[in-house]
This record gives structure tokens, C-alpha cells and sequence, in this order.
């Protein structure tokens, strides 16, 4: 499966987790990312939220719908707006 790259978003200090989620990993509550990235696979009708560490190695994820849904994840989950997403 073919995964295509379509908007990220480098996190800063302004970007602080909410606490509204924690993310685990193997059983581990993951560090905050560098970077999010929201991808679609070929054969995916949906979006993946990517949450990136500084290695570039994936954390974790969470899947919506709509990009507009993966977005307000991001917002909801660490203040980031609409604006600050780059293109792929």
C-alpha cells in the first residue's frame, strides 16, 4: 500500500499538548511529536494523522474521514490552525 504525504506541520513551543488525548505505544504513552503529517492511502477512503518524532519515525496515529476531520484533530489535540499546515 502506497502511502501519499498531502499537509504537515512542524510543532513548537507554542503548540502544547492539550491533555484532551494521550497517545500509546506498545503500551507506552509516546512523547510529544515533532511534526504531524496527514496522509491517505491508495486504497483508503480515509486520512491519517501521523504523529512524527524527531527521528522522522512514526509514533502513532489516528484515522478520519475527511482531512477537515484529521485537521481538528490537530487543533483539538495541540492548537494547530489551519494556516500553519504546509503542502505536501
Amino acid at each position: 500500500m502506497m502511502l501519499k504525504k498531502i499537509k504537515r506541520v512542524f510543532l513548537t513551543l507554542l503548540h502544547e499538548r492539550t491533555g484532551k488525548t494521550i497517545h500509546y505505544n506498545a503500551g507506552l504513552k509516546v512523547d510529544k511529536p515533532t511534526q504531524l503529517i496527514i496522509a491517505k492511502y491508495e486504497d483508503c477512503s480515509g486520512y491519517y494523522l501521523l504523529h512524527i518524532d524527531k527521528e522522522g519515525k512514526e509514533m502513532t496515529d489516528t484515522y478520519h474521514e475527511t482531512i477537515e476531520d484529521a485537521l481538528e484533530q490537530a487543533d483539538f489535540e495541540f492548537g494547530v490552525q489551519p494556516e500553519e499546515w504546509e503542502e505536501e
